[in-house]
C-alpha cells in the first residue's frame, strides 16, 4: 500500500506550475507553428535558401554545420535562410526559425532550397514551411497538453 505524505499545498502549488508552464509552453511552440500555417493560407509563398545555421539559446553567430557537439551528443541549430520579398526580386531577407529539428533525417543543409511563407504587409515576418519543423513543433505542443492534463488530473495510485 502506497501512502501519500505530501503536503497539500505543496501538491496545489506543483499543479498550477504544470498548467501555467504548460499554457506558456504552447504559446511559445504553437505561435511560430499558426503563424506558419496563416502565412500559407494569406500570405506568400517563395523559395528561399539556407545560408547556415544559429546556435544554441541566444546565440546570433551563423556557423556552416547544421548540428553541434555538446559533450558526446549532437543538437541540431537553428536554420537561417535567405528568401526574396516576392518571387522573382533580387531585393531579399534573412530569416531564422524559432524551432529546431529533433529528427536528424528531417534536419536541413547548407544552401537547401527550402520554402518560405511570410506575411503579405510585412515580409519580414517569415517561416520556414517543413515537415521537419512543423513535427517537432506538433510533437512539443502534445507534451505540453499532457502536461496540462497532469495539472487537472488526479492520481489514485
Amino acid at each position: 500500500m502506497l501512502v501519500n505524505n505530501m503536503n497539500p499545498v505543496t501538491v496545489f502549488l506543483f499543479r498550477i506550475l504544470l498548467i501555467a508552464g504548460g499554457c506558456i509552453l504552447i504559446y511559445i511552440t504553437g505561435k511560430p507553428m499558426a503563424e506558419t500555417i496563416q502565412f500559407r493560407i494569406n500570405g506568400i509563398a517563395v523559395e528561399g535558401k539556407v545560408i547556415g545555421f544559429r546556435g544554441s539559446k541566444t546565440s546570433k553567430t551563423i556557423f556552416d554545420d547544421n548540428t553541434a557537439k555538446k559533450g558526446k551528443k549532437y543538437r541540431a541549430r537553428r536554420p537561417v535562410y535567405r528568401y526574396p520579398i516576392v518571387s522573382g526580386s533580387l531585393d531579399s531577407l534573412d530569416g531564422f526559425a524559432r524551432s529546431t529539428v529533433i529528427f536528424p533525417w528531417l534536419n536541413f543543409d547548407l544552401h537547401e532550397e527550402v520554402t518560405v511563407v511570410m506575411d503579405k504587409s510585412d515580409p519580414s515576418r517569415s517561416h520556414i514551411l517543413s515537415k521537419g519543423i512543423f513535427l517537432t513543433d506538433f510533437i512539443l505542443i502534445l507534451l505540453c497538453l499532457y502536461m496540462i492534463k497532469l495539472g487537472f488530473t488526479r492520481s489514485d495510485a
